[in-house]
């Protein structure tokens, strides 16, 4: 954990929001946890498509990219990211290479239902386990689900860390 104090605070914070049943948000409340992330992403997603499309565009129109020649199979350029002017001869029509905007749109809105249907996945998951626990015989099944977020939390930092560090060795 290269910080312990946010590792702590952010293990400290997801134990005690698991200690609050979704069960208990009102319907309008739930359908807010599911769709409004949803669409937040979804609306990110679009803006960075648009932006990121709008600058290839420009780069390729001054000649320092080529968007439309594909990259020839098995080759290690170690410049294939490179921003060096591409010869007239080797560029095709920049136009030709248009994305449709509705092709960028269904992508955009693949995001926000991808994360609303994670979301909503996740208060049938968190039922489904209280349920279990309560099954088992546990007293107080969201202070367990609260610990082993928490834990989970902080083990998964650590994994993430020690891969961070794993790679620098090489």
């Amino acid at each position: 954990m290269k910080n312990l104090p946010l590792s702590l605070a952010l293990a400290a914070f997801s134990g005690a929001l698991t200690l609050k049943s979704p069960a208990d948000f009102s319907p309008g409340m739930r359908r807010a946890y599911v769709l409004a992330p949803g669409a937040a992403l979804g609306i990110i997603a679009a803006t960075a498509l648009r932006r990121g499309v709008k600058k290839g565009r420009k780069l390729a129109a001054a000649g320092k990219v080529d968007l439309v020649t594909p990259a020839v199979a098995g080759s290690n350029d170690d410049d294939a990211g490179s921003t060096a002017p591409v010869p007239s001869y080797v560029r095709a029509d920049v136009g030709a290479a248009r994305v449709p905007a509705w092709t960028l749109t269904s992508l955009a809105a693949t995001v926000g239902v991808a994360v609303s249907g994670f979301l909503a996945l996740s208060l049938v998951l968190d039922k489904r386990i209280e349920t279990w626990l309560v099954r088992r015989g546990v007293a107080r099944p969201r202070l367990v689900m609260a610990v082993v977020t928490a834990a989970s939390s902080l083990v998964l930092d650590q994994v993430a860390d020690s891969k961070d560090s794993g790679g620098a060795r090489q």
